[in-house]
């Protein structure tokens, strides 16, 4: 990796060229005579004909009269017209949400109903001068633990909330994430590609890569909104090579985007210090190597905004930080300590031509997931890309940029791979340190995004310039030479994007599902009075989710059995574990069902007790949606009436025991149980299923 580093003699072409500088990183700058330490500051590239005073070529926006720099001081009309353009892509994507933006989402199912809990609850707990970093409505009675969940983006969309629900501040962040993203990308692309449309070509596939659309498709917006990577990017950018601006203020910047990351993705943030490391030891061993004393003197130089930005990452997160690891309802250990470190990862044929097996794909129809086509799987590069960034990586070896991000970005595709594929692979090594046990391998995919946005974008620029500069040598007009050059750019473009794009072309625009909750979560839920604590069917303990959603979106009047999360792994049940596996089996159809033997009735008995339920509400609305149904409501009235020994109330259409009236248990054999529910005795509705298993009392 070193050599290839130091690879390549050839100076950078011109498109690299920012201020009359060429940007390299620390372990990159040329060392010798002319740069050595003691020599002062590298005298300014001279400005060659036809380039703007600042050394960079100016590029003509369409339908525009302002002209993009390679400084990265854009007018800021020509921020607006490439933000516009990104949004309009994002539009295009949400088009079935924008009719009905507080009803319809992908899914209020699975990890969607979740993100609508996450989401609404810091207005709820604002509006109720609550502490955002802990709730008692989920796990009761331990509650849960906000610190790890993505608090940012439901303070950021709290007034949307307030006044149109959390379905709609979803549907906000999923439009909005992309195009903020790409716009973020395209800020720092600027800086080191003078062709415009390079830079926006990186910002595109920055912020609409299929990590980021798959993501927000399967309702993980703290994977979708990626826009602080390339702004922290861009501070340590100034800090350690360009020095265009007050360096406490970049670090003040640098420190507020870190505590922002913080609050959006933790795990991102870990990604990002964890190859910020291993590039820092690169550069390191590299510097001792070739003897070069440049890396160590522009940390020098950083030292005090470093600091400045540690500081602001202290004070600002200091109790956040101090709230994940020990605050109530913290987590002990890993955070999914019932599947082996680092298996949820890439695969080699994953990024070249990956997607969600079909079986998967059925599964998350029928139970909770994004209910559209087959997607791609978040690793998905696509041929074209892999192509184009290699072949380029060859080409162009010489420059920094592409040496640099070409590696980091190799190294994190290759630790991507995590284990259990079959053979052995380097993240073995971290999947026995602390915290980094918890990285799910295929997250790194973030790394590796944004390696290739920025190599893309160089290598776009690169091809530009140099048919620009062979053209410019043969007798034609330079109007005719641009347009071979500006050909030449969009079709290495095409083939790194086309292929992306028609592998998410099924699922264009976006597949959106209402959310729905049943009638007695509307009608009844949000007037109960006192401690209500309920057991909702299907249970969110690890399956069906969808009553998270319902609690989110009907006013949070209720605490609830279970959630999403880590906080679900059945190793965190305790003492009501045995409970736990019986009503997770009860509610997922994907094993046979648990029948009403003493043991399982027992052991229901037991969790509800330990949990503190006061109501168990088994909704019965035949159309719902299969994701919101569990198994049947003729097998849910009968196990709970056997469990409780009562006879459930029916209230707005809902089948509801109170567990204050329960008496004792009534086992059943199967024989029984399936005559009672419908197998082969009476009509499995309500009242004849109870009525049946308490005739045997």
């Amino acid at each position: 990796m070193l050599s290839g580093l130091a690879g390549g003699s050839g100076p950078p072409i011109v498109s690299t060229v920012d201020h009359g500088r060429q940007w390299m990183p620390p372990q990159l700058t040329p060392s010798g005579p002319e740069t050595d330490e003691d020599s002062g500051p590298p005298e300014p590239c001279r400005v060659p004909a036809g380039l703007d005073p600042d050394g960079t070529p100016g590029v003509a926006i369409p339908g525009s009269n302002d002209t993009i720099v390679g400084t990265g001081r854009s007018p800021a009309s020509t921020y607006v017209l490439v933000g516009a353009a990104y949004l309009v892509v994002s539009l295009i994507l949400w088009w079935h949400v924008l009719p009905h933006p507080r009803t319809v989402t992908t899914c209020g199912c699975g990890d969607g109903a979740l993100t609508l809990w996450v989401i609404n609850w810091p207005a709820y707990a604002l509006s109720h001068a609550l502490n955002p970093f802990y709730s008692s409505k989920l796990f009761v009675p331990v509650g849960i633990n906000m610190a790890p969940n993505s608090l940012g983006l439901g303070i950021a969309a709290a007034p949307a909330t307030w006044l149109l629900g959390p379905v709609a501040s979803l549907n906000l962040i999923d439009i909005v994430s992309p195009p903020l993203s790409a716009l973020a990308m395209f800020w720092l692309l600027r800086r080191w590609v003078s062709w415009g449309p390079a830079a926006f070509v990186g910002g595109l596939f920055f912020g609409y890569s299929p990590f980021v659309l798959v993501s927000l498709a399967l309702a993980h917006p703290n994977f979708g909104l990626l826009a602080p990577i390339p702004l922290i990017i861009g501070c340590l950018d100034d800090l350690l090579v360009r020095h265009r601006f007050r360096p406490r203020r970049v670090g003040i910047a640098l420190g507020l985007l870190v505590a922002a990351e913080f609050f959006i993705s933790v795990e991102v943030l870990l990604l990002l210090a964890l190859f910020g490391l291993l590039a820092a030891v690169a550069v390191g061993v590299r510097s001792l190597v070739e003897g070069s004393a440049r890396p160590r003197r522009a940390v020098t130089d950083a030292t005090v905004p470093l600091a400045t930005a540690a500081a602001i990452v202290i004070v600002l997160l200091a109790y956040p930080m101090w709230f994940f690891f020990a605050g109530p309802a913290h987590l002990v250990g890993r955070a999914w300590p019932d599947a082996p470190s680092g298996t949820v990862a890439n695969t080699p044929g994953s990024l070249v031509n990956g997607f969600i097996s079909d079986p998967l794909t059925s599964v998350m129809h029928l139970f909770g997931g994004y209910q559209g086509p087959t997607l791609p799987l978040l690793g998905y590069l696509g041929a074209g890309m892999i192509i184009v960034v290699v072949v380029g990586s060859v080409v162009w070896r010489s420059d920094p940029l592409v040496r640099f991000f070409g590696w980091t970005g190799l190294a994190a595709a290759v630790l991507s791979l995590g284990v259990g594929n079959g053979y052995w692979a380097p993240w073995r090594i971290f999947t026995h340190l602390p915290v980094l046990d918890n990285v799910v391998p295929v997250n790194i995919s973030v790394i590796v995004d944004t390696c290739a946005a920025i190599v893309l974008a160089v290598i776009v620029g690169h091809t530009r310039q140099a048919v620009s500069v062979r053209g410019a040598a043969l007798p034609t007009t330079q109007g005719v030479n641009n347009r071979r050059a500006d050909i030449a750019g969009a079709v290495v473009a095409a083939v790194a994007l086309v292929p992306i794009v028609v592998a998410w072309w099924p699922n264009l625009p976006m597949t959106v599902r209402p959310v729905v909750a049943p009638r007695w979560f509307s009608a009844v839920a949000p007037h109960l009075g006192g401690h209500v604590v309920v057991l909702p069917y299907p249970a969110a303990l690890g399956g069906i989710q969808s009553s998270m959603a319902w609690q989110a979106t009907e006013g949070t009047t209720f605490s609830m059995v279970g959630g999403g999360g880590p906080g679900i792994a059945p190793s965190r049940a305790g003492s009501e574990a045995r409970g736990f596996d019986v009503l997770h089996r009860a509610s997922l159809p994907l094993t046979p069902a648990p029948l009403p033997t003493a043991a399982n009735l027992a052991a229901i008995r037991q969790a509800l007790s330990g949990w503190g339920v006061t109501t168990v509400v088994v909704p019965d609305q035949p159309r719902l949606p299969s994701y919101d149904q569990g198994r049947s409501v003729a097998y849910a009235v009968g196990l709970f009436t056997a469990a409780l020994g009562v006879a459930p109330e029916l209230r707005a259409k809902a089948w509801v025991w109170n567990t204050r009236a329960a008496r004792a248990p009534l086992p059943a054999t199967s024989a029984t149980f399936a005559a009672c529910t419908g197998g082969a005795g009476p009509s499995a509705d309500g009242p004849a299923v109870a009525s049946c298993i308490l005739q045997r009392r």
